[in-house]
C-alpha cells in the first residue's frame, strides 16, 4: 500500500511516489525516487514512454535554478509518470510540448525550494535519513534491509532513492520553517471553529474540491497578467465543454497537486480558503467556477460533490482491506489498470478471496502480508481517492477500480463505526484545519517571492528571471 506520509503540507508536490502508503500522519514520509531514480527506472534510451516522442532523447539542459540544472532526461522522466493521467501516446507534438512545459515549470518550483534550503543551511544528515527511512520500512513491516531489498527489486537505485527522501525532508522542513512556523492560530479561533462543528446548529455541507491555478509572477507586466487570464479563459472554456478536470490539470495548471488532478479534498467552510468560500456556498455538485483573481493568479475551483455533516465531536472510521499495483517498467499505466480489473472481477466472482490476490499480487508491502488488512482507518488521514472509495462503498462490497497518485487500487469496506473525539482531539484537529486552511494561500505566496527573487533559464520557453543581476555578473 502506499506508505506512511505527512509532508508539512498536505499537498506539496513530490517526485515518483515509490512504494508509498495513503495513511498521512504526522511522523509518516513517502517513499519517492528522485528524478534521477525516476530516470533509471523509466526514462532510459531504448525503453521511452508511448507518447513521448515530442521530445528529443539525447540529453540536454532545459533549465537552469541558481546552481541546480534541470536535465531533458529529468523532465521526460517526471513527464513519463503522468501517463495514467493524460494520454500520452495520442497527444500531439503541440500538446506534448505544452505539457512540458507546465510540467518543467513544476521542477523549477521544487529545484528553487531545494536551492533556498540550501542557502539557509538546511540540512538532512545521514542519521536523521536512516531514522526516516526506518520509519518508513516499519510501517511497511519490514526491516531497513527488506526495505533496501524492495525498492531494488522495483528497479529503483537504492543511493537514488535516499536522495529523493532526503531531497523531500528538505522541502518539509523548509515549508515548515519558513512558512507553517510563522501561521499563527490562536485560542479564540479555535474555539469558534469548533462552536461551529459542534454547536447546536452545526449541521452544515462539506465540499469535494479541485483547483486549477494559472499563477502570476510577482511584479508581473501588464501583458503578462493579461495572457495569464487569457490562458485561465481557454481552459475555463475547455472544461465547460466536458473535458476532464482531473486532466487539464495535470496537462495546464500551475498549482502544486496539478498533477494529482488538483484535488483539494473534503472541505468544510472553515477549512476553505475565504476567497474561494463565497463562490463555493453557491455551487451544485459538479459545476466549474468562473475564474478567481487572486494575488498568486488566476483559479478555476470545481464542485465535485457536496455531503451534510452532523458537527457532532465524532468521526467515522472504516475497516477495510485493499490492493494496490503500481505501473513499472514492464507494466505500463493501462495494462495496470487492466491487470487490476481482472484481479477484482475474480474476487467478486469469488473464484478467489482478496487476501489471497493482496499477498500475491498487491505493491504495498505492508498491507499485502496481512491479505490487504488496513485495520480502522480514518478518511481524513488518507489521500483523497482513498478517501473517496472508502465512503462510497457499502460495507461488505468491493469498490470499482480506482487510481491515485500511487496506482490503481480495489477495496472493501468490512466495517464502520463511530469514534468520539477527546476534547484535547478535537482542539488539536481545529488548530490543525485552521492552520491547513492559512497555509494553503501562505505556501503559494512564499513560492512567487522564492521564484522572483531566483535565476531561473527556462530554455523551453526561452524566458530568464534575472531579478538579481546575475546575468550582468557574467553568469551564462
Amino acid at each position: 500500500m502506499p506508505v506512511s506520509h505527512a509532508p508539512t503540507h498536505r499537498h506539496a508536490r513530490r517526485p515518483l511516489a515509490v512504494l508509498a502508503t495513503l495513511l498521512l500522519t504526522a511522523t509518516s514520509m513517502t517513499l519517492t525516487a528522485s528524478p534521477a531514480a525516476a530516470q533509471a527506472n523509466g526514462g532510459s534510451a531504448g525503453q521511452q514512454n508511448p507518447g513521448m516522442s515530442g521530445f528529443q532523447p539525447l540529453d540536454r539542459i532545459v533549465a537552469v535554478v541558481d546552481d541546480r540544472v534541470i536535465t531533458q532526461r529529468e523532465l521526460q522522466a517526471e513527464v513519463a509518470q503522468l501517463g495514467g493521467q493524460v494520454d500520452l501516446a495520442n497527444m500531439s507534438p503541440a500538446d506534448q510540448q505544452r505539457l512540458g512545459e507546465r510540467v518543467l515549470d513544476r521542477m523549477i518550483t521544487e529545484a528553487t525550494m531545494l536551492e533556498r534550503a540550501d542557502k539557509i543551511g538546511i540540512q538532512i544528515d545521514d542519521t536523521r535519513l536512516n531514522q526516516a527511512l526506518n520509519g518508513i520500512a516499519q510501517r511497511n513491516g519490514m526491516n531497513l534491509s527488506q526495505l533496501r531489498d524492495a525498492v531494488v527489486g522495483q528497479g529503483q537505485n537504492w543511493a537514488e532513492f535516499r536522495d529523493g527522501i532526503r531531497e523531500q525532508m528538505l522541502l518539509e522542513e523548509l515549508q515548515k520553517r519558513e512558512v507553517y512556523s510563522q501561521i499563527n492560530v490562536s485560542d479564540r479561533d479555535i474555539d469558534a471553529y469548533i462552536e461551529q462543528r459542534t454547536g447546536a446548529s452545526a449541521e452544515q455541507t462539506e465540499y469535494r474540491l479541485a483547483q486549477i491555478l494559472v499563477s502570476v509572477p510577482e511584479n508581473a507586466s501588464p501583458e503578462a497578467i493579461e495572457s495569464a487570464r487569457e490562458r485561465a479563459e481557454a481552459i475555463r472554456d475547455e472544461l465547460r465543454d466536458g473535458e476532464d478536470f482531473a486532466r487539464v490539470s495535470a496537462e495546464r495548471s500551475d498549482a502544486l497537486n496539478a498533477d494529482e488532478g488538483g484535488d483539494l479534498g473534503w472541505r468544510e467552510p472553515a477549512r476553505i480558503p475565504s476567497l474561494f468560500l463565497p463562490v463555493v456556498q453557491d455551487m451544485q455538485a459538479g459545476e466549474v467556477s468562473e475564474i478567481i483573481r487572486s494575488p498568486n493568479g488566476f483559479h478555476i475551483v470545481k464542485v465535485a460533490d457536496t455531503r451534510s455533516t452532523t458537527g457532532t465531536a465524532a468521526v467515522t472510521q472504516y475497516r477495510a482491506e485493499h490492493v494496490l499495483l503500481r505501473p513499472r517498467q514492464d507494466r505500463d499505466p493501462a495494462a495496470t489498470r487492466e491487470l487490476a480489473e481482472q484481479l477484482r472481477a475474480q474476487v467478486a466472482s469469488g473464484e478467489t478471496t482478496l487476501a489471497s490476490v493482496a499477498r500475491e499480487f498487491s505493491d504495498d508491502p505492508g498491507s499485502a502480508q496481512r491479505g490487504g488488512d488496513l485495520g480502522w482507518v480514518n478518511p481524513e488521514d488518507m489521500v483523497p481517492a482513498f478517501a473517496q472509495a472508502l465512503e462510497s462503498v457499502q460495507t461488505g462490497e468491493l469498490s470499482p477500480v480506482f487510481e491515485s497518485q500511487f496506482g490503481f487500487h480495489f477495496l472493501r469496506v468490512n466495517d464502520q463505526r463511530r469514534q468520539e473525539v477527546s476534547g484535547e482531539d478535537l482542539r488539536e484537529q481545529a488548530r490543525n484545519a485552521i492552520g491547513e486552511r492559512r497555509a494553503d494561500e501562505e505556501l503559494t505566496k512564499y513560492i512567487r517571492r522564492l521564484r522572483a527573487e531566483a535565476y531561473i533559464e527556462n530554455r523551453l520557453t526561452g524566458t530568464v528571471n534575472d531579478a538579481s543581476g546575475q546575468r550582468a555578473l557574467g553568469r551564462q
